[in-house]
């Protein structure tokens, strides 16, 4: 039985479709749906502003120390302070939109080029331990298609409540 891939093929599909699938589901939205914050208190704009602000602490500034040093230190991310400086939540959401698919087609397009041996290539995040490139990827796309959900969810709310009697169905 041969070793299993180093990387879904799906984690980059992924990674390169979720800016489109977000753009789809916030691009069009009045500002009052994407600004309402849920029972999280977060709004889908904060969620997004969230992934956006990510994109490189997440998987381009820690990939890249690995591909160049062996096994180095990945910090933990304090997410919050990551997002409040980033300053996406305060921009139009078209702005936002439109930075995370630039950041992350380039992203993408860099990921792509590497050569299949970059994968298996470690470094030891501080509260994680030893992670491949490939786990940093598989776990950037998991990340996002959590938030797709959170972001659906978010939306789905304030319809769900006005449903009347066909609240019923699930």
């Amino acid at each position: 039985m041969s070793a299993p891939e180093p990387l879904l093929p799906a984690a980059l599909d992924v990674l390169a479709s979720t800016p489109a699938t977000l753009r789809g589901l916030l691009g069009a939205m009045p500002e009052s749906a994407v600004s309402a914050p849920g029972d999280e208190g977060w709004s889908p704009k904060d969620v997004l502003a969230h992934l956006a602000s990510l994109n490189g602490p997440a998987l381009v500034d820690r990939v890249g120390p690995i591909l160049e040093q062996d096994e180095p230190p990945i910090p933990n991310i304090d997410e919050a302070t990551v997002l409040e400086r980033s300053g996406l939540r305060t921009l139009p959401i078209t702005a936002v939109l439109d930075d995370f698919a630039r950041q992350r087609a380039e992203a993408v397009a860099w990921l792509h080029g590497l050569p299949p041996s970059a994968l298996s290539r470690c470094g030891v995040h501080s509260v994680a331990g030893r992670a491949s490139v490939a786990d940093l990827i598989h776990h950037v796309a998991w990340h996002d298609l959590l938030h797709v959900e959170q972001i659906c969810r978010l939306l789905a709310a304030p319809l769900h409540e006005r449903r009347g009697a066909m609240q019923i169905f699930q």
